[in-house]
């Protein structure tokens, strides 16, 4: 049979065509957007959150909205997610030509260094090349910057601030209200502020902080699994293969129904079977394919290991083995040696703040999925 490409996604922007279910969180995101609304999307890591901001900003420059991405995470200090935060607006709002006479008094206040490269049409901003700089006063002239473009321009505008939650890292977290303060008087422009760690997400969504109530919140759920399964299925019935319903069930228990992961392990028993020339798949098929990629992943796995505590590792082996319902057993509990109750919440919060768990629906969950199954392999 000839080569076809794998279908299955992972570790990247997932497009429209391989995007799994989010029918309802994706048409409310770009409604929301479009009306101007500031949404705070939430979602534990590997759900898919990115992909789906992508795929509603997708929708949105179809319908003319000019569009803005920028990862906060990506960015080393204030003054430079500053430039690129200009930057990008700037580039989406249209042709240089246009575009200068629109930034007077922009640049009459911040004084940026612009320039415009003729032969890509793009546009860079320098605040400030002093590497003692306070990007501090600026910063409301910054983030009034799309307001003032839509208005000017007659246009929509449709910002995504990704990882959202590390913007507290910038000038100690009053850059909070330097936001807060531009945004919520630009009813032309939609805002969604997407983080991945839903804790720190909630706290500044608190009572005393800049965002509380300044929007809607939206918190992906997983897919569920009827949606992966016919997915799957029909990917690889394209090729001509099947995976029966054992190796189905297998495959979406160990990558815990969180998306990357199905996509992870789909992607690899996509190549397997390829490899293999296998027409008929199951569970055995997928346990395979699952202890190659723990076995390459197994020096990240004893180097975090290393890392944690030995209370840490206890709880960790519990959760693995017994999993989030029972952690706080006496019978767990006495079984693993992890002492009272209060000491495993503390263990739980403690690998929660090193990004090796995370909470869903108010239960403890492995970020990694395959991480229980090399502690399991582990201890045998």
């Amino acid at each position: 049979m000839p080569h076809q490409e794998n279908p299955f996604v992972f570790g990247e922007i997932v497009d429209d065509v391989n995007f799994v279910n989010r029918v309802d969180e994706r048409n409310r995101l770009v409604r929301d957007l479009a009306d101007g609304q500031k949404v705070f999307l939430l979602s534990p890591r590997r759900f898919g959150k990115s992909s789906l901001v992508a795929v509603a900003l997708l929708q949105l420059k179809k319908r003319h909205i000019r569009t803005v991405s920028l990862t906060v995470s990506s960015y080393a200090g204030y003054a430079q997610f500053l430039e690129k935060f200009a930057e990008k607006a700037l580039r989406a709002a249209g042709p240089w030509g246009r575009v200068k006479d629109w930034v007077t008094r922009f640049g009459r206040q911040v004084k940026p260094d612009l320039n415009f490269n003729l032969a890509t049409g793009e546009i860079s901003v320098s605040l400030s090349k002093g590497a003692g700089f306070d990007p501090t006063p600026i910063a409301p002239e910054v983030f009034a910057l799309p307001g003032e473009l839509t208005r000017n321009g007659g246009f929509r505008m449709a910002i995504c601030l990704d990882e959202f939650q590390q913007i507290s890292q910038f000038n100690s977290g009053s850059v909070e209200n330097a936001i807060r303060n531009q945004v919520q008087e630009q009813r032309g422009v939609g805002y969604v502020f997407a983080g991945s760690q839903p804790s720190l997400m909630e706290e500044m969504l608190s009572v005393r902080r800049p965002f509380h109530k300044a929007g809607p919140q939206m918190f992906l759920d997983k897919i569920p699994a009827d949606d992966w399964k016919e997915f799957i299925t029909r990917q690889f019935r394209r090729r001509g293969r099947t995976l029966d319903e054992k190796g189905m069930e297998t495959l979406l228990s160990t990558a815990d129904l969180i998306p990357y992961d199905v996509q992870r392990v789909a992607h690899e028993l996509w190549d397997y079977a390829e490899l293999k020339d296998k027409r008929q798949l199951g569970a055995a098929d997928v346990s395979a394919v699952t202890d190659a990629l723990v076995t390459g992943q197994s020096t990240y796995y004893e180097l975090l290991w290393e890392q944690v505590s030995a209370r840490q590792r206890a709880t960790l082996q519990a959760l693995a083995t017994r999993g989030p319902s029972e952690i706080y057993s006496q019978a767990v509990r006495e079984e693993f040696r992890l002492g009272p109750a209060s000491t495993v919440q503390k263990a739980l919060q403690a690998l929660d703040s090193r990004d090796v768990l995370d909470r869903y629906k108010g239960s403890y969950f492995f970020l990694d999925p395959l991480l229980p199954w090399w502690i399991r392999r582990r201890a045998a």
